[in-house]
Formats: structure tokens, sequence, C-alpha cells
């Protein structure tokens, strides 16, 4: 293996544009939200070492989301906190495994990859024994939408008291000038929309169309692994919301214009919907921002929109009919209360699927299962079925329990001697029907 001094003069760019730092830096600003310290982590690591960590996460910061490189020195921090971490080898990993839990075990799938790869650039740390080690291990799947599952009065979907006492009491604020439009058409955008925070901060003026009387906004996509918005999706709006933003956005070109003594007229479309305005402050002309406006650098960060939710909430002490307590809102509950209303109307997998805008349809199907009315539904069917034969077991008049049940399987898998359908199944070479005594 290599140990190489590491080199200090090298630029690193972050994959978002705009962003880079010099390997040695103890702060990585990667994008608008996430800074990371790679110093907390390297300091305690014995020197062969840093190269190769450093190098590693270097190249995942040029590659991967910048959440994602986040998580992973986060792991790592913890790591070295945990135990002295001389080398990465099969002890490490059974450390880090029973640290993690079946809980968090799901997290070694990304230290895997991640400390594959810096074995694969050659450099020192990771043994190959840590490699097998891992191959040995059961990785479990995260376990998402928790939250919906139990329903969670905290956590999961608003109820529609809920939702429709947020939604009025944001319209009375917003009407009586109390909060600002850009808290408005946020709430909004994340209740109409069904789409992720960073999806909504990275809108840009020239993002919200109008085609005849009808109502646009092109939304940018962030889980395809794709640049900043390389790829987009319409989505229609309706007129009020369309209006909020129209308002918004010609506020930001007031404040730009204003601010510099310069028209915008060549800018206007790049000038983000959710303006960071302090960041704009630090410019001195305007020419100081146009590269600047390609990347994510003048887009408001998430957190300060959350602070605004929570100040919302807290304020006007929105309380919940389940738990007395103030409703906590935040951004992914309305998601989840998106997607649970429209599997109550009906909606297929599928379609909840494009709604949220996922990538695939396999973390959808929680909603569906979660439905009351559809659960009461299997509830009652699996009942009729199974009640026969849980009363042959209970010796409640078992003969007929036994002639009720045989029924129910001859008609369910189609047996029955005076079916007078032709069922292609029947007529299967492979087939190997029950026989009932």
């Amino acid at each position: 293996m290599q140990t190489k001094k590491i080199e200090e003069d090298i630029i690193y760019n972050s994959r978002m544009s705009g962003y880079c730092f010099h390997i040695t830096d103890e702060k990585w600003e990667l994008d608008k939200d996430v800074c990371i310290y790679p110093y907390k982590v390297t300091r305690k690591m014995p020197e062969p070492m840093k190269e190769g960590y450093l190098q590693t996460l270097a190249y995942y910061a040029s590659e991967f989301s910048s959440g994602y490189v986040k998580a992973i020195n986060f792991i790592f921090l913890k790591w070295v906190n945990l135990m002295s971490l001389n080398v990465i080898d099969d002890k490490a990993i059974q450390e880090l495994n029973i640290y993690l839990g079946p809980v968090k075990n799901y997290k070694l799938k990304a230290i895997k990859k991640f400390i594959t790869k810096w074995r694969a650039f050659n450099y020192h740390g990771v043994d190959k024994t840590a490699i097998r080690m891992l191959e040995k291990i059961n990785i479990v799947s995260n376990q998402t939408g928790e939250a919906v599952k139990r329903r969670d009065p905290n956590k999961g979907p608003f109820t529609e008291v809920e939702f429709n006492m947020i939604l009025t009491t944001l319209a009375e604020l917003y009407s009586e000038n109390k909060i600002e439009s850009t808290i408005y058409c946020f709430i909004l955008l994340l209740a109409t929309t069904g789409r992720r925070p960073l999806q909504l901060t990275s809108l840009k003026g020239k993002d919200l169309i109008k085609k005849m009387d009808r109502y646009y906004l092109n939304i940018p996509r962030v889980k395809q692994k794709l640049p900043f918005r390389a790829e987009m999706e319409m989505k229609e709006i309706d007129g009020n919301l369309f209006k909020a933003l129209h308002f918004l956005i010609e506020e930001n070109e007031k404040y730009f214009e204003l601010n510099f003594h310069e028209e915008t007229c060549g800018l206007r479309g790049d000038i983000p919907v959710f303006l960071d305005i302090k960041k704009v402050k630090k410019c001195i002309k305007l020419s100081d921002i146009k590269n600047k406006l390609n990347s994510d650098y003048f887009h408001m960060r998430n957190q300060k929109l959350f602070r605004m939710l929570k100040s919302l909430s807290m304020g006007k002490d929105l309380k919940s009919g389940r738990t007395k307590n103030t409703i906590n809102i935040n951004a992914r509950r309305f998601r989840y209360t998106l997607a649970t209303r429209l599997a109550s109307e009906g909606a297929t997998i599928s379609v909840i699927a494009k709604a949220l805008d996922h990538k695939s349809i396999s973390s959808s199907g929680i909603y569906i299962k979660n439905v009351p009315d559809n659960v009461r539904d299997i509830d009652s069917k699996i009942g009729d079925f199974l009640q026969p034969l849980a009363n042959v077991f209970l010796g409640i008049e078992s003969q007929i329990n036994k002639d009720k049940f045989k029924e129910h399987i001859l008609q369910s898998y189609a047996l029955n001697d005076n079916s007078e359908k032709e069922i292609k199944c029947l007529t299967c070479k492979n087939l190997k029907p029950w026989r009932i005594e």
C-alpha cells in the first residue's frame, strides 16, 4: 500500500458546481446546506491512514450527494471515537457492527462501498479481512416509512382535521400580512406537490410557467444522481399558488435591482424562488453573482425554512386532537399526508410513486397497506374465509364448519365440479390440483 504526503495545494471540486476545497481544509463546504469537518476524523487516525480517508472522501464529494458524504463522515467520526482505529480490519468491522446494532445495520452498506473504493485506490488503511468480514455480515435494508406504518401522531401523516387547520391558519395569516410570502409559498408547495424540500428550494424564476389558462411549475428532480437541475418534471398548480409564487419572484427581482441599482432583465429567470438574502448582500456588484447563479449558492438553506415551519406551529399554538400538544409541522409529514390521502382515494402504487417523485414503487406500497379502510376490508375478507376453520379448532359444529371451509377452498381456487368457465390453469400440464376427501 502507498503512504503519501498529503498534497495541500490541490483544489478539489464538490459535486455541486461553485464549491471547492483543499483536502487539508478543516471545513469542506459541499453545497448550500452541507458542510463537513473531516479533520475531526483524521485527527484520531494514525498518519498513514489520513491520506486514504481524505482522498476517498474527496472523491465521494465530487461524485455523490452532499448528504451521502456527510453521513459517511459522521459514521467514521463515531467509529474513531468508539475505538482506536489504527487499521480497518475484521475486528474493526465487528466493533462497528455491534455499535450500530440491528436497527442501524443498514449503514454498513455505505461503509462497505467506501472502504472498498479506499482499498481500490491503493492507499494504506484498509485490510482485506475487513472486506471479507463485510461479505459475511447480513446487511439489512433501511426500514423506511415506519412513522406511516404506525400512524405516529408526531411524525406520521396529518389527520384531515390537522391538515385543514394548518392550511386555514396559513391562509388567514397570509391575508393579514402576518407571515412572509416565502413560508406561505413553501408550505403550499409542500402540501400540494408532495416534493422534497431540496426540490422546492432549487426552484428558479423561470420554472413558473403559464400556458393559456393553466399554470405549471417545472420542478427539479434530486434523487436520480444527476447534476443540479439537470432533469425537470412539469407539475400543474392552481391559480392561487401561481399568483403567490409570481409575487414572491417579483419581490426577489426588486431586491436585486434595489441592491445593485441595475435592472435584472437578463437574470430574472435564474434568480431563485427561495432567495438567501444574506448571500446577496455579500456581493458588491451584480456581475459578482452571475457565475454563481448556475449553482445553488443563492438558494435558501433548507434549515432556515424548517425553522420557519416550526415557528409557525409554535407561534399559533396549533393543537393536535390526538396528542393535545402543539402539532409538529415538518416537510416530511406533508409528503406522508399527500400520499396517504391519495391511497384513501384509491390511487394505485404507481400513481403514488409518481406523485412523490419516487425512483421506484418499492417504498410507495406502505401508504396503501396502511389505509384504515383497506385494512378493514382485508380483515373482513380473511375473517370470513378463516372463521369456519377457527370454529373447527374450537370444536364448534365441527362437521358443518369443515364443510363450509371446504366450500370456501373449492370456490376460491375454482375447483368446483360444476364450473362452466374454461380455466386455462386447470388444463396446464404443471397443475397439481388439491384433493379434498
